[in-house]
């Protein structure tokens, strides 16, 4: 499994030039971030691997439904500073208010949209309302937390614009895995108005818990996992200021592109000279 400080090593451009963007103070501050992330992440009994293609990951995990599973693949593509310190925040958020005892936090691989075969149909919607807080309390703390532990104010980002929620009522399915059946829900793309509706009421929720005392306490947990983290790395970790001013290593043409599509970079996102490459400067650009 590819660690963080290997992530780091390997850096390449990415498409939302984060090293243009933003400053080598706020690059270092992120990299901190991830830091004590990681750390906290196995403080609570996990294993982050830094493989670009999280999302391909967690479907392999998902098939397996292995309830010893202790992986998380938080990266999704190149971004080390908006992307990864966004998906690390959004990952940890959902250990602090799950079960650490237990594969994925606590949440059934079946997870959202199918429900236990065993769940009458009549309570699907009661059996998903603590899943579907505890999502919209990792996606809305990603900001507040990013900026309360990091003095993180810059655009860090999640997957999407809105929480992963399943919405009882409507009219969409999703394959369920066996011994789950499918649950019938609100679709965020064909019925958006509803679901978003729906789902920017839930985030309100989540941020009204945040402010009552979910913040402190979610820090708490974070900076006492980390703690713990700390003292099983099986390395010893960079100096911050020299990864935020390591300049990115090119893509090469004919290396296999990095959004994960098989092809050569020259074939996908590299041609007409776009993709992550865009962004690439000559070492000598930090700032």
């Amino acid at each position: 499994m590819l660690s963080l400080q290997e992530a780091l090593r390997r850096s390449r451009p990415c498409s939302c030039l984060c090293h243009h963007t933003l400053t080598t103070e706020l690059r270092a501050t992120g990299i901190r971030a991830l830091y004590v992330l990681d750390d906290a992440l196995r403080g609570f009994g996990y294993r982050p691997t830094y493989e670009l293609h999280g999302d391909m990951l967690f479907r392999q995990q998902q098939k397996k439904n292995d309830p010893e599973s202790r992986v998380v693949a938080p990266r999704f593509g190149e971004c080390l500073y908006r992307r990864l310190v966004g998906s690390m925040l959004h990952e940890t958020l959902h250990a602090c208010v799950g079960d650490t005892t237990k594969a994925n936090y606590g949440i059934l691989w079946g997870l959202p949209y199918g429900v236990p075969e065993d769940v009458p149909e009549a309570e699907e919607a009661a059996y998903l309302a603590p899943f579907n807080f505890s999502e919209a309390r990792a996606w809305v703390g990603v900001w507040l937390v990013g900026r309360d532990m990091f003095g993180i104010d810059w655009d860090v980002r999640t997957a999407r614009d809105i929480g992963t929620y399943c919405f009882t009522g409507g009219n969409a399915l999703n394959k369920a895995m066996p011994g789950f059946r499918a649950v019938a829900h609100i679709d965020r793309n064909h019925h958006a108005e509803r679901y978003y509706a729906r789902g920017r009421k839930l985030e309100d929720e989540a941020r009204a818990w945040f402010h009552a005392s979910g913040l402190a306490e979610a820090t708490e947990k974070i900076r006492s996992a980390a703690q713990k983290g700390e003292r099983s790395r099986s390395e010893k970790y960079g100096d911050p200021e020299m990864w935020a001013r390591m300049p990115p290593k090119k893509i090469e043409r004919n290396e296999l592109c990095v959004c994960g599509s098989n092809e050569k970079y020259k074939a996908c996102c590299g041609a007409a000279g776009g993709g992550p490459n865009a962004g690439y400067a000559e070492p000598g650009f930090a700032r």
